[in-house]
């Protein structure tokens, strides 16, 4: 019998600014610096709990190119305790669901859709999109 995956190691994403990059995912998002080998291509790998994001400048590699948000494309999403205390932090540094699509500070939310739990989505600084989600189940 094969052995199954036992769980997420982590989330590689191409930035095309790495110093933009890491501030976003560290005074946005909470993560820290992880410690990171010496590999050839430039980069940083950011982590909080079990969850890694690997941060990679690669010229040839792809991004996103369109700045709205679309709840269907690829995206990767993270679990938070306190989705309103997130949300906060997130309106504090200039976020917001009230900005025009194409912004880069808007957000959208579910928060009474089909899924167990509220989201919401917002971009980095390469259009890469991301999903915040509350820990806490919605009760019916």
């Amino acid at each position: 019998m094969m052995a199954g995956i036992t769980g997420l190691d982590h989330v590689s994403l191409v930035t095309s600014n790495l110093d933009r990059s890491i501030a976003f995912y560290r005074d946005i998002l909470g993560l820290h610096p992880v410690e990171r080998p010496a590999f050839k291509s430039k980069g940083a790998w950011m982590g909080s709990g079990t969850l890694e994001i690997h941060l990679t400048v690669n010229e040839a590699g792809h991004l996103r190119p369109a700045p709205e948000i679309d709840t269907s494309d690829i995206h990767f999403a993270a679990r938070v305790s306190d989705f309103s205390g997130f949300v906060k932090n997130l309106e504090a540094n200039g976020f917001s669901a009230d900005l025009p699509d194409g912004n880069p500070k808007r957000l959208v939310f579910r928060l009474d859709g089909p899924a167990p739990y509220q989201q919401c989505y917002l971009l980095d600084p390469d259009n890469h999109l991301i999903e915040i989600n509350s820990a806490a189940i919605k009760v019916p």
